[in-house]
């Protein structure tokens, strides 16, 4: 299967706001993946950002440049029932507070809050393929939803380091979502399978005070 590159399809642009994620730590930098949920607030996987942090940079560019222009974040938040000693996944969400409104060519789709999951899914992840960060899009296909942990599978095979954090939107006819952030990847005797956190759940979360 062939992963297409965000970068070289125009028709894709309803997507930028999949934004890529720097994370200095004492140990190095990281990258990871996040989504804009409004023009202030983008939502990223909690294992992202938890630890000693130095420093997290936001970048808009569809490939990853240390060099670039960075936006400025004002803080993040880990959410309270994330416990990485306990599971990967479940709530493995974190918020990024922006210090400026995001730029207006941004464009923020709504979160997703339902129970059926009806239009085609699209993963976006800025991880590392051919020794670059390059904003690519996986087309995976509905597994399962684990509602008692509110977390889709998907049947994928092409999650990589720095795709963690990154969307998963559903779109169901004219309307686009943001359905999932990207949290981990199972190989296995059951298939290889993404876990995603469903946003919906944790909505009254994202955009409290």
């Amino acid at each position: 299967m062939t992963i297409p590159a965000f970068s070289k399809n125009k028709d894709w642009d309803q997507f930028n706001s999949s934004l890529l994620i720097e994370v200095t730590r004492p140990n190095g930098v990281f990258t990871c993946t996040g989504v804009a949920v409004s023009s202030e607030i983008i939502m990223t996987a909690a294992h992202c950002l938890e630890g000693d942090i130095l420093s997290v940079r936001v970048f808009t560019q569809s490939t990853y440049n240390p060099q670039e222009n960075s936006l400025t974040i004002s803080n993040y938040k880990i959410h309270p029932k994330y416990n990485p000693k306990k599971s990967r996944y479940f709530s493995d969400v974190a918020k990024i507070k922006m210090k400026d409104k995001l730029p207006s060519f941004i464009k923020i789709h709504p979160i997703f809050f339902g129970e059926e999951f009806l239009g085609d899914f699209y993963r976006f992840g800025f991880g590392a393929r051919n020794k670059k960060n390059l904003r690519t899009v996986i087309t995976p296909t509905f597994r399962k939803v684990n509602h008692e942990e509110h977390v889709l599978e998907l049947n994928d095979e092409f999650s990589r380091s720095g795709d963690s954090g990154g969307p998963i939107f559903l779109s169901s006819g004219k309307a686009t979502y943001i359905l999932a952030i990207h949290s981990t990847f199972s190989h296995g005797p059951e298939g290889n399978f993404s876990l995603n956190p469903l946003l919906g759940f944790y909505r009254d979360w994202i955009f409290e005070n």
